[in-house]
């Protein structure tokens, strides 16, 4: 079955979305962290190591939909005690989508901005770490509802989670001049997030029948966190979120050659199912879809090249819509996003060759 495209099957139970299925009791024994080294090649699943039930036959991906109303998705049941959580807002900016595991040792959550009515019924069935992807604010704006819940990020990622200041330098929202905090949010905590322990790539934390893989794929921030389950090669990809967008790195802090390689070391899992924070969860067609996520990048490159034929400076392409079609609000941010990202696609342009300085500005080679 190499190779073949899997079919999704949506099998639809409806039930309470707090009524998530039993199991037994949790106990408290800390989490098991293995270091194994950098994950750059497919990781093997072990089969029979604990596995709670057999994965779903090659070809056939069956998902477990518990809805609260219908229509409305609360939890998706990816594979047995794995539960996919969209974020209210269609997991769209300034929420996400989460992941949760239940493991007969211990329950983690992956992020935690899915809004607090999502959170509710992942909170009674128990949360014993919060694992998060990256620093940026969707992805722990529901955070404050858990408290004492210890956090784990990549060693990278730790400093921007608790010191707004060094945050807003490092994305460079901080010389956006635009007031994010009094525009967006009104939560005095938001970066009250206070890590207990780092993460590098490899990490392998057992919960006990779920082994869970925490691989460094920077690009969209320094210290971004995929994680890979290869029991069911089941991949949460954060905000690697392959949609029709791309990626995004209008950060200051971002970087697209990192991001290139970080979209390359994961398309090279071979996961059969792939859940992001913000799009599917996806089971067909997936290295394709990794391709045409890269390949966005090359088309923002030859849409800047096609407007070079004469020198630009950086504010003459303010406002062209060369990243963004439409500016959604707040748009005055949005077109600075896409300012930085302009100017990164012109350092990479430069460094290959493509472009030139001329004068002030940039023209094509």
């Amino acid at each position: 079955a190499a190779g073949r495209p899997l079919t999704r099957i949506i099998h639809r139970v409806r039930c309470e979305a707090d009524q998530l299925p039993q199991i037994g009791t949790q106990n408290n024994q800390a989490l098991v962290l293995t270091r194994v080294g950098p994950v750059n090649q497919p990781l093997p699943s072990r089969p029979g190591a604990g596995m709670l039930s057999a994965p779903a036959p090659a070809g056939r991906i069956v998902f477990r939909r518990c809805n609260r109303h219908s229509g409305k998705t609360a939890v998706i049941e990816l594979f047995p005690d794995i539960f996919y959580v969209p974020g209210e807002n269609n997991s769209s900016f300034p929420y996400c989508a989460c992941l949760y595991l239940r493991g007969r040792r211990q329950r983690v959550l992956i992020d935690a901005g899915m809004g607090s009515g999502r959170l509710a019924p992942l909170k009674r069935q128990g949360i014993d770490a919060l694992l998060l992807t990256h620093s940026h604010v969707d992805h722990h704006l529901t955070k404050r509802d858990l408290p004492g819940v210890p956090i784990w990020c990549h060693q990278t990622e730790a400093p921007f989670m608790g010191d707004q200041a060094l945050y807003l330098e490092a994305t460079g929202i901080a010389r956006s001049g635009f007031d994010v905090f009094e525009r967006l949010f009104s939560i005095d905590d938001l970066f009250d997030v206070a890590v207990s322990r780092t993460l590098i790539d490899g990490d392998t934390i057992d919960l006990g029948g779920l082994t869970l893989v925490a691989i460094h794929t920077p690009g969209h921030t320094p210290g971004h966190l995929a994680f890979f389950i290869p029991e069911y090669k089941l991949l949460f990809a954060g905000d690697i979120d392959l949609t029709p967008f791309g990626p995004f790195y209008g950060h200051d802090f971002a970087d697209i050659e990192a991001f290139i390689a970080s979209i390359r070391k994961l398309k090279a899992l071979g996961a059969r199912v792939v859940a992001t924070g913000h799009g599917g969860p996806f089971t067909d067609e997936i290295g394709r879809r990794f391709d045409d996520y890269e390949r966005v990048i090359y088309e923002r490159d030859a849409r800047l090249l096609a407007h070079l034929s004469r020198p630009h400076r950086l504010e003459d392409l303010e406002g062209r819509n060369l990243i963004y079609p439409v500016y959604p609000d707040p748009a005055p941010l949005i077109r600075w996003f896409e300012l930085v990202t302009i100017h990164k696609h012109l350092d990479r342009l430069e460094r290959r060759g493509k472009v030139r300085r001329e004068g002030s500005g940039w023209v094509r080679s």
